[in-house]
């Protein structure tokens, strides 16, 4: 049988090394809590998630827990991200990215594509592959922003 994955309160937690009681004494809750919100019995409040990203030191912390719950457009709001690559890492993945959109010449394409107002059938297809790469930037962007210093 299939383990559940963990979700992104206990990945956080656990990336910080506590235990629980140790993130229900750092955040005030009680233990019962994070326990709940952890199995996903409970969902976390915008409040909670605010004071667990600051204990576990996780500020990507909201966007992958609502990422984790939410459905169709507002899932595809917060990229999957791997929070804690090392720097350099996260660096060279972004540039690479940035300097491959640049060399497509994509944001030219993208602005003949988008100048009058609309998507027609014929263009469809190029501009959901620009948007895929604009996609992957923000993504790597993400992944640097949350990257592990040091």
């Amino acid at each position: 049988m299939d383990k559940m994955p963990e979700n992104a309160l206990k990945r956080a937690r656990r990336n910080k090394g506590i235990t629980q009681e140790k993130a229900a004494e750092m955040s005030g809750y009680s233990v019962d809590a994070i326990q709940a919100w952890e199995a996903g019995t409970r969902r976390a409040s915008v409040e909670v998630l605010d004071t667990l990203a600051v204990c576990y030191d996780a500020p990507w912390l909201a966007g992958m827990y609502l990422r984790e719950l939410s459905r169709g457009s507002v899932a595809a709001s917060f990229p999957v991200v791997e929070p804690g690559k090392p720097m350099p890492e996260a660096v060279l993945a972004l540039l690479e990215k940035v300097m491959s959109f640049t060399e497509n010449k994509a944001a030219r394409r993208l602005v003949t594509l988008a100048a009058d107002g609309q998507i027609d059938a014929g263009e469809r297809e190029e501009y959901d592959r620009i948007m895929g790469e604009l996609e992957e930037i923000c993504r790597a962007a993400m992944e640097l922003k949350f990257a592990k210093e040091g």
